[in-house]
C-alpha cells in the first residue's frame, strides 16, 4: 500500500504518483490525478510557482515482485487442468499479463 501525502514541491521525486489534480490560479488543470511524475514535470511545476501536491510515494520494488509472484502462482493453480493446450495457454497468459497489470 502506498502512502499519500501532501508535500512540499522540493521534498517530491520523480516517480511519485499525483492523488489530486494540479491546477493554476485560475483553475486550469495542470496535470491530471493518477499521473506518475517525471522531472519535466517537477521543473514545468517550480516554474508555475506550485509549491505543494498530494502524491502517493511509488510502492517497494521488492513488495512488487512479492505481489506479481502471488498472483503468478493463483493464475497457475486456476489452470493446472490444461496446461498443455494451446488455447488454455493462450487465455492463461493474457489472464497473467491482466492481473500483473493491475499491480502497480
Amino acid at each position: 500500500m502506498t502512502d499519500t501525502q501532501r508535500l512540499p514541491l522540493d521534498a517530491i521525486q520523480p516517480g511519485a504518483v499525483l492523488v489530486e489534480a494540479v491546477a493554476d490560479a485560475r483553475g486550469t488543470v495542470l496535470l491530471p490525478a493518477g499521473l506518475t511524475l517525471t522531472d519535466a514535470h517537477l521543473a514545468s511545476l517550480r516554474r508555475r510557482d506550485i509549491t505543494t501536491l498530494s502524491v502517493s510515494q511509488p510502492p517497494d520494488p521488492a513488495e512488487l515482485a512479492r505481489q506479481r509472484e502471488k498472483i503468478r502462482e493463483r493464475v497457475l493453480y486456476l489452470f493446472r487442468h490444461h496446461p498443455d493446450a494451446p488455447a488454455a495457454q493462450a487465455l492463461l497468459q493474457a489472464v497473467l499479463a491482466f492481473r500483473q497489470e493491475q499491480v502497480r
